[in-house]
């Protein structure tokens, strides 16, 4: 059977089913994208439970439709190095895939995660007929590539730096009772820490020094920026 004989099923068929969310797949027209998903395979994950772990063949891409993953890899300290996380509609076994190496790093649900899973042979007849898909995985390398590099660089500068530049990037709380400029922490701070190199109790303390300056205010997860441009200035080495 080709893949434009594939039976829909109705239960990808759907504007929010989890390849419409997916830039890999953006250049596909809407009755391509839910032919596409009729073959993703839906898993469910609790939280803490993982996706793959280190050196694991999988032979799989996944696609997160809610929920989210966090990427890590132990590093020869025996720390563990939290290196993203993956929000829904973004993928991860790209690399795997284009490459056939196994990942280095583990893959983890947090809280419950709903994933969308693409077999690698399936992809292959995906770009087989569709080249673009390819093209598109490639840019998406490059641009984890780039971020990886940049949180490279952001590494060599102080924690409080580290965490202006995190927060910058956060998306702003939007609703009817929201005002200022709030953004609602996506990781406890364990998390975060690790994702920035440091340690939960640096990091406190510098989230204390930026709070003492007037820059932000805490209260529990959300943060409020204050001062932006003391932020930015930060970031951008005019402090």
């Amino acid at each position: 059977m080709t893949m434009h004989e594939l039976p829909l099923r109705d239960v990808t068929v759907h504007d929010d089913n989890c390849v419409r969310r997916v830039p890999i797949f953006a250049g596909l027209t809407p009755a391509q994208q839910d032919l596409v998903a009729t073959m993703a395979r839906p898993r469910m994950l609790a939280d803490g439970e993982l996706v793959h772990g280190v050196g694991e063949q999988t032979g799989l891409m996944f696609v997160v439709h809610s929920g989210a993953v966090k990427v890590s890899r132990l590093l020869p300290s025996g720390r563990t190095q939290l290196l993203r996380v993956v929000s829904p509609g973004e993928t991860l076994g790209e690399y795997a895939f284009l490459t056939g190496s196994a990942p280095l790093e583990e893959a983890q649900a947090i809280d419950d995660a709903r994933l969308c899973v693409f077999v690698h042979d399936d992809l292959t007849s995906l770009i087989q007929h569709y080249p673009d898909i390819a093209q598109r995985m490639l840019r998406t390398l490059g641009e984890r590539l780039a971020q990886t590099e940049h949180q490279l660089t952001l590494n060599s500068q102080s924690v409080e730096v580290r965490i202006a530049d995190y927060l910058l990037q956060q998306p702003l709380l939007r609703g009817p009772e929201q005002t200022g400029m709030r953004v609602r922490l996506p990781l406890n701070k364990k998390d975060i820490a690790s994702l920035l190199g440091t340690t939960p109790e640096s990091l406190s303390r510098a989230l204390g020094r930026l709070r003492t300056k007037g820059a932000i205010d805490i209260a529990d997860e959300v943060v409020t920026i204050v001062d932006p441009e003391a932020l930015e200035s930060l970031v951008s080495g005019d402090d």
